[in-house]
């Protein structure tokens, strides 16, 4: 910091210099006329205000002069004047007269003034410092006496005026003192400083009335009640002074008195700047702007320093208007002198420094340069007297400057030779087309040379009229322009326009001419022909591929869709003997199986294809651990595996990432530790990347670098998850090659179990998601799969309830009788989805094409239509469309069937007509669900609940409940015959008749019945059968 400052030092100097020399001329007083013209302007930009009402003047003006004679008057005129306002019962009286010399009225005068109780005399100093106060009986009659010394400036401008001297209080405090005792009190200012004038108006505006008149009469009383009278003479050639409304003529001290009362009553007497927060203002003007001119252009100067002034100038009249006195000469004086002074040594400097690099460059280039010695030095000066500098110094710097630009020239005609040279066409004109340079190559291809129009050239052999006037406007807006793939005979070309500029005056680069670059790409034509022939092939095999796949997909998933429903359906009839029931399981489970390796074979094609998607959104992570979890902890079980997620406590609940890929890779990774261990434990591990650098792995360092290049680490971090198992382990001979497709390694090879994809799309996946995965592995102590990804903060996502599939036995009461209409020929879909349907209530009719589907719809009335979309005929498209053309159609559901390759091609089917679509092999509960979305049914099921996530008894590591939480002696608080009822209803797997059972336990043991539930609700009747078995043994 003190290096800086150091090296910014100077920028300070302007400012500080001005400062002192302003304090010192404040000092001596130099600047005060300037301020006083400042202080008179700045009341007339204020405007004159209205003097309080309560104020009233008395004048011994001229014209009462004429008719009482002349001045001093006999006392008794001033009888008749208290008499006439304690009449009027006036507030107070306030005499602006010195009467300090005995008259033989004075009894008469003191009777008076005791009479109305309520008058302040005035009291005042001679010359020598004698007092001069009222003579002893008017004083001691009077209610208070008031001094009328003002301290009078050089421009006879009142400013301020004492509270009191020699313990006199001014008239002006006096008399609204002696107001406050007889109406309501005043507050005051404190009396440590002297009361600052706020003048209010021309004195003209004053209400005034003749001193002759008030005697005689002529003057309403009223105008006198409960008001502040002051008395006082304004006739011309007494006392005159002036104010800043009140110059030509000026007025008398009366009036000055008459604005102490009103700034009193009206509490707006003027505040001044203190001198501490003047010394503040002057710093920060003065070294302050300084410091922040330093380094703006002279037009930024101005308008900076304008910009302050009358922003100054307009800040101490709106406080004016708000009763604050602010200087206004010495900050503008200051801030004007610190602008010249910054602009004078910019100037200095800039000369410093133009001699000091003029210097640099020659002594740098001279040696360079080729210049006839023998002519003298001022001879490559072409600027004559009288505007030659007479400095021989300065002479000698401008013709170094000279030399150097005429080398510089030199050098610019070696460019043009070069250009000359080139193998690319090189031209330069103006905007009217007249071409100034051209190299050999343009001047062949174009037929051109210098001197002639480029535009006779171009036009229609290279560009029509159109195109070469688009691009004369394109250059004279500074764009350059680009015209490719231009043919002549049997050559290709690019041609660019480019616009040539100038630094301007007024700072903007204005196109002076163009730049024409012509470049022979037959060549690279030629090879981007080539590239373009083996796209097409590539782009032909992998059609055939797709198409391939798309065939195959639909001929495995035909069969595979009826096997699968089949045994669905076969499952849910009661009278199922145990020994089928498991049969139909292990179809079932074979045909699963069989559709992930086709899934994992469409998938890969798609990776391959590129057609592969993020769709990011927003993820509950520790819903989504919690569910894995739940959904592989019985096929742990079932190996006496334990399963744990070691979750760290600082990464976040809810994040943004495309859940669907991050699922299928943790399922791939768990899935293959789980088949791969004998014994043991599979753990998944969740945490932040380390903050300790020497934990962390190239790949993570890169994802930091690249979140911290991002810019907003506030909302991104990077996650590491680890799949960490006690298995066979990997050799290292495999470690390479066990993300690539369609490998497996020895051991995996002893399974039998897979394709070999799972790996491979785990890995696309991670990449595709912005992270990398690694593997780390020793035979017969296990592996762990380690992978991270960057990932985005996000919002907390509503909760909302895990519903528990359960069984459609029948639609519920009061729906209506919804008809449905299949269109597929294929008799195991049809079939299947009548055999699911009309079972619960539904009304199922089918038809084998496009014609007898519209007699169906006309004759029938669907309420929904599902039609076979993986192979339609061309009267399926077209009983779509034409039913959806009518107006009754239009309300009907047509709910398409695809196979899962085919959802890309969705839009299409959405263009003709269909509302929504299901992919195969589909689960009968996906059937129902799309029926409840789109017809609003409403079912009845085996059991209707639904399952809170909180009673899925997740355990502190994040595990379901399991069996070993229960033990013998808590299930036998049971009888036998409840537990033998228990075990029978899980062998035939009767959820209903088991939840039964289980309300049956008392309350005192509510443990017992939420774990007995959550086995329930997660269909483990496995684990019940086991428990209630051992139960049975030990009895």
């Amino acid at each position: 910091m003190n290096w800086s400052f150091y090296q910014h030092r100077w920028r300070w100097l302007p400012g500080s210099v001005t400062l002192v020399a302003i304090a010192i001329l404040l000092k001596m007083g130099v600047l005060q006329p300037l301020e006083d013209i400042a202080y008179r302007a700045g009341f007339r930009m204020r405007g004159e205000r209205l003097w309080d009402d309560r104020v009233v003047l008395v004048a011994i003006d001229d014209a009462s002069l004429r008719q009482l004679g002349r001045f001093p008057w006999s006392r008794q005129h001033y009888v008749k004047l208290l008499n006439v306002l304690s009449q009027a019962n006036s507030g107070v009286i306030v005499v602006d007269l010195i009467w300090s010399e005995s008259s033989p009225a004075d009894a008469q005068l003191a009777q008076a003034i005791q009479h109305h109780g309520r008058v302040v005399l005035a009291q005042a100093w001679d010359a020598t410092g004698m007092p001069l106060p009222p003579v002893s009986q008017l004083g001691n009659a009077a209610i208070a006496t008031g001094h009328v010394v003002k301290r009078e400036p050089p421009d006879g401008i009142v400013r301020q005026v004492d509270w009191q001297i020699h313990g006199r209080p001014a008239l002006g405090v006096a008399a609204v003192e002696a107001y406050g005792w007889v109406q309501r009190p005043v507050p005051l200012p404190t009396l440590n400083q002297p009361l600052h004038v706020n003048w209010v108006g021309s004195a003209n505006q004053l209400p005034h009335y003749s001193f002759a008149e008030v005697i005689q009469g002529k003057v309403s009383s009223q105008a006198f009640h409960n008001k502040i009278v002051v008395v006082g003479v304004t006739a011309t050639g007494f006392d005159s002074m002036v104010t800043p409304f009140d110059q030509n003529p000026p007025v008398t001290s009366v009036h000055l008195h008459a604005t102490v009362i009103n700034n009193l009553l009206q509490q707006n007497d003027l505040k001044p700047l203190s001198t501490g927060w003047l010394g503040f203002i002057l710093v920060l003007v003065g070294p302050g702007l300084g410091w922040l001119l330093v380094g703006l252009n002279t037009r930024q100067q101005l308008i900076v320093i304008s910009g302050l002034c009358g922003s100054w100038v307009f800040l101490s009249v709106l406080l004016l208007r708000l009763n604050h006195l602010l200087p206004v000469a010495s900050p503008l004086i200051l801030g004007i002198t610190t602008a010249a002074t910054v602009g004078l040594s910019e100037r200095l400097r800039e000369n410093h420094l133009l001699r000091k690099q003029v210097e640099q460059l020659w002594n740098h280039y001279h040696q360079d340069l080729v210049v006839d010695t023998t002519k003298p030095v001022d001879s490559f000066i072409s600027v004559q007297p009288p505007f030659r500098p007479e400095s021989q110094e300065a002479i000698l710097r401008v013709a170094q400057l000279a030399m150097l630009a005429e080398q510089f020239g030199r050098s610019q005609s070696t460019q043009a030779a070069i250009a000359r040279s080139m193998s690319i066409g090189l031209l330069a004109s103006d905007l009217n087309g007249i071409v100034w340079f051209c190299n050999p190559v343009a001047s062949t291809w174009l037929n051109i040379k210098v001197g002639d129009r480029l535009n006779n050239k171009l036009i229609p052999n290279w560009l029509n009229q159109n195109q070469w006037q688009t691009s004369l406007e394109k250059l004279k807006a500074n764009h350059a322009i680009t015209h490719t793939n231009l043919q002549q005979s049997e050559r290709w070309f690019d041609l660019r326009l480019e616009p040539l500029s100038y630094y301007s005056a007024n700072g903007f680069n204005k196109p002076d001419g163009l730049l024409l670059l012509l470049e022979d790409i037959s060549d690279r034509k030629q090879v981007e022909l080539e590239l373009q022939h083996a796209k097409e092939a590539a782009e032909g095999s992998n059609r055939a591929k797709s198409e391939f796949l798309a065939n195959m997909s639909h001929e495995l998933r035909t069969p595979l869709n009826a096997i699968l429903g089949f045994t669905q359906i076969m499952s849910h009839d009661p009278l199922l003997q145990p020994d089928y029931r498991d049969y139909s399981n292990i179809i079932n489970r074979s045909g699963q199986h069989l559709l992930e390796l086709i899934n994992e074979v469409l998938e890969m094609s798609k990776l391959e294809a590129g057609r592969v998607r993020l769709q990011p959104t927003t993820v509950d992570l520790y819903q989504l651990l919690d569910n894995l979890q739940a959904m592989l902890h019985f096929k742990a079980n079932t190996k006496s595996l334990t399963l744990t997620c070691d979750r760290a406590a600082d990464i976040p609940q809810y994040i943004t990432t495309d859940e669907g890929k991050l699922r299928q890779v943790l399922l791939n990774l768990l899935g293959n530790a789980i088949k791969f261990t004998e014994t043991g434990s599979v753990t998944l591990r969740v945490s932040g990347i380390e903050k300790d650098e020497g934990r962390r792995t190239k790949d993570e360092e890169e994802i930091l670098r690249t979140i911290a290049l991002s810019g907003i680490q506030e909302t991104h971090l990077a996650l590491r998850f680890e799949v960490e198992d006690t298995g066979l382990g990997i050799a290292a001979e495999d470690l390479q090659r066990v993300f690539q497709p369609f490998v497996q390694t020895q051991i995996g090879q002893q399974f039998s179990e897979g394709a070999g994809l799972g790996l491979s799309i785990s890995r696309n996946f991670v990449h595709l998601m912005g992270g990398e995965i690694m593997v780390e592995s020793q035979v017969g102590r296990g592996s762990v799969f380690r992978f991270t990804l960057p990932v985005n903060l996000a919002q907390a996502m509503e909760s909302s309830a895990a519903y528990q599939p359960q069984r459609v036995v029948r639609l519920a009461p009061g729906q209506p009788h919804y008809r449905l209409l299949v269109i597929d020929d294929e008799w195991a879909t049809h079939h299947r989805l009548i055999k699911l349907l009309e079972p619960v209530g539904f009304e199922v009719q089918v038809a084998m094409h496009g014609l007898d589907a519209v007699e169906l719809w006309e004759s029938w009335e669907p309420h929904l239509i599902w039609i076979d979309m993986r192979s339609p005929v061309v009267s399926d498209y077209e009983a779509i469309q034409w039913i959806k053309s009518t107006a009754k159609g239009r309300s009907t559901v047509i709910l398409a069937i695809i196979d899962s390759a085919f959802e890309q091609e969705w839009s299409a089917m959405s263009a003709i007509g269909c509302d929504a679509w299901i992919s195969t092999p589909f689960e009968d509960e996906a059937i129902f669900a799309k029926l409840a979305e789109h017809l609003n049914v409403q079912y009845r099921y085996d059991t209707e609940q639904l399952l809170p996530n909180d009673s899925a008894q997740i355990s502190a590591q994040g595990s379901l409940v399991e069996r070993d939480r229960l033990t013998l002696q808590q299930l036998q608080v049971m009888p036998n015959q409840w537990i033998t009822e228990l075990h029978q209803a899980a062998i035939e797997g009767r959820d209903q008749q088991l939840l039964t059972l289980i309300e049956q336990i008392p309350a005192t043991h509510w443990n017992l019945a939420d774990t007995l539930k959550t086995l329930v609700y997660h269909f483990q009747f496995e684990e019940i059968i086991e428990l209630t078995s051992g139960c049975s043994a030990s009895q």
